[in-house]
Protein backbone atom coordinates (compact mmCIF):
# COMPACT_ATOMS: atom_id res chain seq x y z
CA UNK A 1 0.00 0.00 0.00
CA UNK A 2 2.63 2.68 1.06
CA UNK A 3 4.62 1.86 -2.43
CA UNK A 4 1.12 2.46 -4.28
CA UNK A 5 0.69 5.62 -2.67
CA UNK A 6 4.26 6.73 -2.90
CA UNK A 7 3.82 5.92 -7.18
CA UNK A 8 0.81 7.91 -7.22
CA UNK A 9 2.36 11.37 -5.61
CA UNK A 10 5.14 10.82 -8.19
CA UNK A 11 3.03 10.39 -11.30
CA UNK A 12 0.92 13.30 -9.79
CA UNK A 13 3.96 15.21 -9.40
CA UNK A 14 5.53 14.19 -13.13
CA UNK A 15 2.09 15.89 -14.52
CA UNK A 16 2.56 18.69 -12.61
CA UNK A 17 6.44 19.38 -13.76
CA UNK A 18 5.95 17.39 -17.14
CA UNK A 19 10.10 16.49 -16.61
CA UNK A 20 11.29 13.94 -14.86
CA UNK A 21 14.48 15.60 -14.02
CA UNK A 22 12.03 18.78 -12.47
CA UNK A 23 9.87 15.98 -10.49
CA UNK A 24 12.85 14.35 -9.14
CA UNK A 25 14.54 17.65 -7.54
CA UNK A 26 10.78 18.56 -5.90
CA UNK A 27 10.18 15.35 -4.70
CA UNK A 28 13.99 15.08 -3.36
CA UNK A 29 14.52 11.75 -5.16
CA UNK A 30 17.34 10.45 -8.17
CA UNK A 31 15.55 10.93 -11.75
CA UNK A 32 16.15 7.13 -12.16
CA UNK A 33 13.57 6.73 -9.18
CA UNK A 34 11.09 8.67 -10.71
CA UNK A 35 11.38 6.73 -14.16
CA UNK A 36 11.62 3.11 -12.41
CA UNK A 37 8.42 4.09 -10.65
CA UNK A 38 6.84 5.55 -13.27
CA UNK A 39 7.33 2.17 -14.84
CA UNK A 40 6.67 0.10 -11.92
CA UNK A 41 3.46 1.71 -11.70
CA UNK A 42 2.51 1.41 -15.61
CA UNK A 43 3.38 -2.40 -15.12
CA UNK A 44 0.83 -2.92 -12.46
CA UNK A 45 -1.76 -1.18 -13.59
CA UNK A 46 -1.73 -2.44 -16.95
CA UNK A 47 -1.22 0.79 -19.10
CA UNK A 48 0.57 3.77 -20.43
CA UNK A 49 0.10 6.60 -17.97
CA UNK A 50 3.05 9.00 -19.24
CA UNK A 51 3.77 9.59 -23.10
CA UNK A 52 7.66 10.76 -23.38
CA UNK A 53 9.66 12.57 -25.94
CA UNK A 54 12.93 13.54 -26.27
CA UNK A 55 12.11 16.64 -24.69
CA UNK A 56 8.83 16.68 -22.45
CA UNK A 57 6.75 13.97 -21.01
CA UNK A 58 3.21 14.40 -20.84
CA UNK A 59 0.62 12.28 -19.25
CA UNK A 60 -2.00 10.29 -21.15
CA UNK A 61 -5.90 10.61 -20.96
CA UNK A 62 -6.25 7.86 -17.90
CA UNK A 63 -2.52 9.09 -16.66
CA UNK A 64 -4.08 12.76 -16.07
CA UNK A 65 -7.66 11.00 -14.32
CA UNK A 66 -5.45 8.59 -12.43
CA UNK A 67 -2.45 11.88 -11.21
CA UNK A 68 -5.84 13.91 -9.32
CA UNK A 69 -5.94 11.26 -6.83
CA UNK A 70 -2.36 11.51 -6.70
CA UNK A 71 -2.69 15.29 -6.02
CA UNK A 72 -5.67 14.83 -3.79
CA UNK A 73 -3.04 13.25 -1.54
CA UNK A 74 -0.64 15.80 -2.07
CA UNK A 75 -3.06 18.10 -0.79
CA UNK A 76 -3.63 16.32 1.89
CA UNK A 77 -0.62 16.22 3.15
CA UNK A 78 -0.29 19.75 3.09
CA UNK A 79 -2.86 20.23 4.71
CA UNK A 80 -2.38 17.76 7.45
CA UNK A 81 1.38 20.01 7.35
CA UNK A 82 -0.38 23.30 7.44
CA UNK A 83 -2.30 22.50 10.12
CA UNK A 84 0.25 21.48 12.56
CA UNK A 85 2.48 24.27 10.84
CA UNK A 86 -0.36 26.54 12.41
CA UNK A 87 -0.62 24.81 15.54
CA UNK A 88 3.39 25.34 16.57
CA UNK A 89 3.24 28.44 14.20
CA UNK A 90 6.23 27.55 12.61
CA UNK A 91 7.00 29.27 9.09
CA UNK A 92 8.98 27.71 7.54
CA UNK A 93 9.84 25.38 4.08
CA UNK A 94 9.13 26.38 0.87
CA UNK A 95 7.13 29.33 0.16
CA UNK A 96 6.31 29.27 -3.82
CA UNK A 97 4.81 33.01 -5.00
CA UNK A 98 3.65 34.70 -8.75
CA UNK A 99 4.31 38.67 -9.15
CA UNK A 100 3.01 40.50 -11.18
CA UNK A 101 6.13 41.31 -13.75
CA UNK A 102 6.25 45.06 -13.56
CA UNK A 103 4.74 45.35 -10.57
CA UNK A 104 7.19 42.89 -8.63
CA UNK A 105 10.55 44.36 -10.38
CA UNK A 106 9.65 47.94 -9.19
CA UNK A 107 8.29 47.69 -5.59
CA UNK A 108 8.54 44.00 -4.40
CA UNK A 109 11.52 42.17 -5.12
CA UNK A 110 13.71 44.16 -2.90
CA UNK A 111 11.88 44.46 -0.17
CA UNK A 112 11.66 40.44 -0.14
CA UNK A 113 15.08 40.41 1.46
CA UNK A 114 13.53 42.24 4.68
CA UNK A 115 10.79 38.89 4.35
CA UNK A 116 13.09 36.27 4.18
CA UNK A 117 15.33 37.83 6.69
CA UNK A 118 12.71 37.73 9.51
CA UNK A 119 12.26 34.46 8.28
CA UNK A 120 15.75 32.12 8.09
CA UNK A 121 13.96 29.15 7.97
CA UNK A 122 11.83 29.85 4.77
CA UNK A 123 13.08 29.40 1.06
CA UNK A 124 11.38 31.54 -0.96
CA UNK A 125 10.83 30.66 -4.54
CA UNK A 126 9.75 33.85 -6.99
CA UNK A 127 8.22 34.08 -10.32
CA UNK A 128 8.16 37.08 -11.86
CA UNK A 129 4.95 36.77 -14.96
CA UNK A 130 1.84 38.39 -16.39
CA UNK A 131 -0.35 35.88 -17.31
CA UNK A 132 -3.20 34.41 -15.52
CA UNK A 133 -1.92 31.09 -13.53
CA UNK A 134 -3.22 28.00 -12.34
CA UNK A 135 -2.44 27.93 -8.90
CA UNK A 136 -3.05 24.34 -8.01
CA UNK A 137 -1.47 23.07 -11.36
CA UNK A 138 1.28 25.43 -11.25
CA UNK A 139 1.74 24.79 -7.78
CA UNK A 140 2.16 28.56 -6.21
CA UNK A 141 1.10 29.18 -2.70
CA UNK A 142 0.03 32.69 -3.42
CA UNK A 143 -0.37 35.15 -6.37
CA UNK A 144 0.17 38.88 -6.10
CA UNK A 145 -2.32 39.68 -9.23
CA UNK A 146 -3.03 43.01 -10.67
CA UNK A 147 -6.35 42.11 -12.16
CA UNK A 148 -9.84 42.57 -12.13
CA UNK A 149 -11.01 39.54 -11.76
CA UNK A 150 -9.45 37.21 -9.19
CA UNK A 151 -10.08 33.54 -10.13
CA UNK A 152 -12.98 31.64 -9.17
CA UNK A 153 -12.28 28.62 -6.70
CA UNK A 154 -9.71 30.96 -4.74
CA UNK A 155 -9.26 33.67 -1.91
CA UNK A 156 -8.06 36.52 -2.83
CA UNK A 157 -7.56 39.13 -0.13
CA UNK A 158 -7.40 43.05 -1.45
CA UNK A 159 -4.62 44.39 -0.52
CA UNK A 160 -4.59 48.08 -2.88
CA UNK A 161 -6.50 49.42 -5.48
CA UNK A 162 -3.81 50.31 -8.59
CA UNK A 163 -4.55 53.75 -9.43
CA UNK A 164 -3.62 55.53 -12.72
CA UNK A 165 -2.77 58.86 -14.06
CA UNK A 166 -2.55 60.39 -17.20
CA UNK A 167 0.76 61.72 -18.06
CA UNK A 168 3.07 63.45 -21.03
CA UNK A 169 6.53 64.60 -21.10
CA UNK A 170 7.12 68.49 -21.24
CA UNK A 171 8.72 68.05 -24.59
CA UNK A 172 5.51 66.27 -26.21
CA UNK A 173 3.37 69.56 -24.40
CA UNK A 174 5.28 72.15 -25.68
CA UNK A 175 5.02 70.66 -29.21
CA UNK A 176 1.57 69.36 -29.35
CA UNK A 177 -0.26 71.26 -26.16
CA UNK A 178 -1.87 70.55 -23.44
CA UNK A 179 -5.24 69.32 -23.57
CA UNK A 180 -7.66 70.92 -20.87
CA UNK A 181 -10.29 68.13 -21.22
CA UNK A 182 -10.60 64.29 -21.81
CA UNK A 183 -12.25 64.89 -25.17
CA UNK A 184 -8.95 66.80 -26.19
CA UNK A 185 -7.12 63.48 -26.08
CA UNK A 186 -8.94 63.11 -29.51
CA UNK A 187 -6.75 65.23 -31.07
CA UNK A 188 -3.32 63.66 -29.37
CA UNK A 189 -1.14 60.82 -29.76
CA UNK A 190 -1.98 58.06 -27.10
CA UNK A 191 0.06 55.53 -26.07
CA UNK A 192 -1.75 52.57 -25.38
CA UNK A 193 -1.33 49.63 -23.48
CA UNK A 194 -2.70 46.28 -25.01
CA UNK A 195 -1.78 42.27 -24.25
CA UNK A 196 -3.53 39.05 -24.50
CA UNK A 197 -5.24 39.55 -21.41
CA UNK A 198 -6.81 43.07 -21.57
CA UNK A 199 -6.21 46.21 -23.28
CA UNK A 200 -6.79 49.64 -22.67
CA UNK A 201 -7.89 51.76 -25.63
CA UNK A 202 -11.00 53.38 -23.86
CA UNK A 203 -9.53 55.61 -21.44
CA UNK A 204 -12.15 56.50 -18.25
CA UNK A 205 -12.70 59.77 -16.38
CA UNK A 206 -14.92 61.00 -13.58
CA UNK A 207 -15.22 64.30 -12.37
CA UNK A 208 -18.19 65.93 -9.47
CA UNK A 209 -20.32 62.65 -10.58
CA UNK A 210 -19.94 62.84 -14.25
CA UNK A 211 -17.96 60.02 -16.03
CA UNK A 212 -16.81 60.37 -19.44
CA UNK A 213 -15.08 57.69 -22.00
CA UNK A 214 -12.51 58.65 -24.03
CA UNK A 215 -11.22 56.56 -27.51
CA UNK A 216 -7.17 56.11 -27.16
CA UNK A 217 -6.12 56.45 -30.63
CA UNK A 218 -2.33 56.58 -31.09
CA UNK A 219 0.49 54.71 -33.15
CA UNK A 220 2.25 53.40 -30.40
CA UNK A 221 0.55 50.72 -28.79
CA UNK A 222 2.89 47.91 -26.56
CA UNK A 223 2.04 44.85 -24.20
CA UNK A 224 4.47 46.03 -21.58
CA UNK A 225 3.34 48.49 -18.70
CA UNK A 226 7.17 49.73 -17.87
CA UNK A 227 7.73 50.05 -21.25
CA UNK A 228 4.40 52.74 -21.56
CA UNK A 229 6.74 54.97 -18.93
CA UNK A 230 9.38 54.92 -21.51
CA UNK A 231 7.66 55.66 -24.27
CA UNK A 232 5.68 58.50 -22.69
CA UNK A 233 9.21 60.05 -21.27
CA UNK A 234 11.06 59.70 -24.62
CA UNK A 235 8.23 62.20 -25.76
CA UNK A 236 5.87 59.72 -28.21
CA UNK A 237 2.72 60.85 -27.19
CA UNK A 238 0.41 60.64 -23.90
CA UNK A 239 -0.19 57.78 -21.40
CA UNK A 240 -3.14 56.31 -19.33
CA UNK A 241 -0.59 55.37 -16.45
CA UNK A 242 -0.21 53.06 -13.22
CA UNK A 243 0.91 55.75 -10.50
CA UNK A 244 3.18 52.75 -9.12
CA UNK A 245 5.23 52.63 -12.27
CA UNK A 246 5.93 56.55 -11.14
CA UNK A 247 9.07 56.70 -9.33
CA UNK A 248 10.93 60.10 -9.36
CA UNK A 249 9.41 61.30 -12.98
CA UNK A 250 7.30 63.99 -11.63
CA UNK A 251 10.29 65.30 -9.40
CA UNK A 252 13.10 65.10 -12.35
CA UNK A 253 10.52 66.81 -14.35
CA UNK A 254 10.61 64.08 -16.82
CA UNK A 255 6.83 64.04 -16.69
CA UNK A 256 4.19 65.98 -16.44
CA UNK A 257 0.26 65.16 -15.01
CA UNK A 258 -2.73 66.44 -16.73
CA UNK A 259 -6.07 66.79 -16.67
CA UNK A 260 -5.44 67.07 -12.58
CA UNK A 261 -9.28 67.46 -11.87
CA UNK A 262 -9.96 64.61 -13.43
CA UNK A 263 -10.40 60.96 -11.90
CA UNK A 264 -8.62 58.49 -14.50
CA UNK A 265 -10.99 55.91 -13.46
CA UNK A 266 -10.03 51.93 -13.68
CA UNK A 267 -11.08 49.86 -10.94
CA UNK A 268 -7.94 47.78 -10.88
CA UNK A 269 -7.34 45.96 -7.71
CA UNK A 270 -4.38 44.26 -6.36
CA UNK A 271 -4.65 40.93 -4.36
CA UNK A 272 -3.11 38.02 -3.02
CA UNK A 273 -4.70 34.96 -3.97
CA UNK A 274 -4.93 31.80 -2.55
CA UNK A 275 -6.21 28.15 -2.66
CA UNK A 276 -8.73 27.97 -0.55
CA UNK A 277 -7.43 25.82 2.67
CA UNK A 278 -9.01 24.76 5.97
CA UNK A 279 -6.01 25.72 7.46
CA UNK A 280 -3.71 28.41 6.13
CA UNK A 281 0.17 27.74 5.98
CA UNK A 282 1.72 30.31 8.61
CA UNK A 283 4.24 31.06 6.02
CA UNK A 284 1.50 32.22 3.36
CA UNK A 285 -0.15 34.02 6.55
CA UNK A 286 2.93 35.83 7.02
CA UNK A 287 3.27 36.36 3.36
CA UNK A 288 0.03 38.20 2.92
CA UNK A 289 0.17 40.27 5.90
CA UNK A 290 3.74 41.34 5.11
CA UNK A 291 2.37 42.37 1.61
CA UNK A 292 -0.53 44.35 2.97
CA UNK A 293 1.78 46.36 5.46
CA UNK A 294 4.17 47.05 2.31
CA UNK A 295 1.01 48.28 0.12
CA UNK A 296 -1.07 50.34 2.78
CA UNK A 297 0.96 53.62 1.96
CA UNK A 298 1.54 55.58 -1.38
CA UNK A 299 1.36 54.91 -4.05
CA UNK A 300 -1.55 52.82 -2.65
CA UNK A 301 -4.62 53.03 -1.04
CA UNK A 302 -5.67 50.93 2.25
CA UNK A 303 -5.73 47.59 2.01
CA UNK A 304 -9.58 46.12 2.17
CA UNK A 305 -10.81 42.78 3.60
CA UNK A 306 -11.04 39.18 2.16
CA UNK A 307 -13.00 38.68 -0.71
CA UNK A 308 -14.13 35.18 -1.35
Amino acid sequence: MLENLQQMVILATVGHEQNFTRAAERLGISKSQVSKQIRFLEERLGCQLVQRSTRAVALTDIGLQYAEYGQQLVDTVNEAEAMVAGYRNEIKGVLRVGIAQSFGNIHITAALAEFQKAHPDLELEVSLFDHRPNLLEEGFDCWVAIHEHPPEGMVARKLAECEFAVVASPDYIAEHGEPRTPSELRRHNCITYQSRERQYINWEFSRDGVNQSVPARGNYRIDNAPAVLDAATAGLGIAYLATYLITDEFDTNKLVRLLPEWKANVNLPIYAVYPRRKYLAPKVRSFIDFMADRMSVFPYSKPNPILS
